[in-house]
């Protein structure tokens, strides 16, 4: 009687799967983890190597981590020395990031404070700490709590966890010091869970207020996938940050902030100040950077946000699959807002998550096997997406080729979704009664 091969865990074969099948002997899990630690490493060692370059060696010409997070302890300082309505005080934002940005290549460049006072309330303490300290503070807070939110998605161990601590996303977000982090932390909780705490979930979707260009899909995904409870939860957890946002500063901060939000959108947005265009991986700003009007570009972005948030809402109506109704809603939520900055791209790890986990879940017998490389596919490239969009910023000066991918990526995602979803049906239908 012949012997039959025995598969091993590390080879990539999926047995039973339609199509023929060639094994990735090369890509195994064990040389995927291997190659996450290799970059995590690279990764660390030059953001070490900065920081020392910077704090220790104070060698000219070396830029100020965090080239964000400047704007945040800048307004905390200005917030304690004054109250919190000088944050928005232009003038005074000036002069604390000149002082703290003295002798260095960004020592010219002003950032506005031009954030919810939602995000002022979680900044405010900031500054009571030195910036080196502050700045070490927020970020290992933020990657500590976008690790523990993804944990949920992580429980099938769909990749190694050594690959998500390298996903290039989070040394975007320690070189700009930005919230990214912070928000992609409540999102992986808003959609991770879902099923198993809805409440929590709908908590964490309301707090992404303190982002809320980010935010408006989610009470959409919740009213069409019937969870009650989180849009419910999601609501009041919003209204009551803000409630208590104005208990503590008072209306005068929220008129400032809607003040300066208009101010931004005619200098920034309009009229490119600071080339914000070439940062911005959308379709508003790739259409004003062809010379696009105003109403033209906003039209064609309004178009496309329409179409992924329609296609999406009708996956999750559906209840398709849930790894992918999730990793599309992440995809659709950084396709609605005009303003989107390049390192936004970091809500990019989710859907790297959740792909491999559909992949990992349809290696069956019944399995189509260019479905599962394509998913594994997806997950790559949205994995080298964040690195992709720095490195083309700091060569080229601009990202908006990702402009391109985001509706791509979606539509592979939704495409998969429904016609899983049509099968299951048909299925459903062919069984006797």
């Amino acid at each position: 009687m012949r012997r039959m091969p025995v598969m091993s865990d590390t080879t990539t074969r999926i047995a039973g799967a339609r199509g023929p099948i060639a094994p990735l002997r090369w890509l195994t899990r064990d040389r995927i983890a291997l190659y996450g630690a290799a970059c995590l490493v690279l990764q660390a060692s030059l953001l070490g190597i900065w920081a020392i370059a910077y704090w220790r060696l104070h060698v000219p010409g070396v830029p100020l981590p965090g080239s964000d997070f400047r704007v945040f302890w800048c307004a905390s300082q200005v917030s304690l020395r004054d109250s919190a309505l000088a944050a928005f005080d232009q003038s005074r934002m000036l002069a604390c990031e000149a002082e703290l940005q003295a002798g260095t290549p960004l020592a010219q460049m002003f950032g506005p404070w031009v954030y919810p006072p939602p995000f002022q309330l979680l900044v405010y303490p900031l500054a009571l700490l030195r910036y080196a300290g502050a700045y070490a503070v927020f970020m290992g807070v933020s990657l500590s709590a976008c690790l523990w939110a993804c944990a949920p998605a992580m429980r099938t161990r769909p990749l190694p966890w050594v690959v998500v601590l390298a996903f290039p996303g989070f040394a975007v977000m320690a070189v700009h010091g930005q919230n990214s982090l912070l928000t992609l932390a409540l999102a992986a909780g808003a959609l991770g869970l879902l099923d198993t705490a809805p409440v929590w979930a709908g908590v964490c979707a309301g707090l992404l207020v303190i982002k809320p260009q980010l935010a408006p899909l989610f009470p959409l995904l919740f009213l069409c996938g019937r969870h009650y409870r989180a849009l419910v939860a999601a609501m009041g957890s919003a209204a009551c940050l803000c409630a208590v946002s104005v208990f503590s500063f008072g209306w005068p901060l929220w008129l400032a902030c809607l003040h300066t939000l208009a101010w931004f959108q005619d200098a920034a947005l309009d009229r490119d100040g600071g080339h914000l265009w070439c940062a911005m991986p959308t379709v508003f700003a790739l259409a004003k950077h062809m010379g696009a009007t105003q109403g033209c570009a906003l039209a064609l972005h309004g178009a496309l946000a329409a179409v992924a948030v329609g296609t999406t809402a009708l996956a999750w109506y559906r209840h398709a699959d849930r790894n992918l109704c999730t990793a599309a809603a992440v995809v659709a939520a950084l396709l609605i807002p005009p303003y989107l900055v390049y390192y936004e791209l970091a809500w990019l790890l989710l859907p790297v998550i959740y792909l491999c986990a559909y992949a990992r879940s349809r290696q069956g017998p019944r399995s189509s096997i260019y479905a599962i490389y394509a998913a594994y596919a997806l997950a790559a490239t949205a994995w080298c997406a964040p690195c992709a969009a720095f490195l083309a910023i700091v060569l080229t000066g601009t990202c908006q080729w990702v402009v391109v991918l985001l509706p791509l990526m979606l539509a592979a995602i939704l495409r998969e979704a429904f016609l899983l979803s049509g099968r299951r049906r048909s299925n459903s239908a062919a069984l006797p009664v």
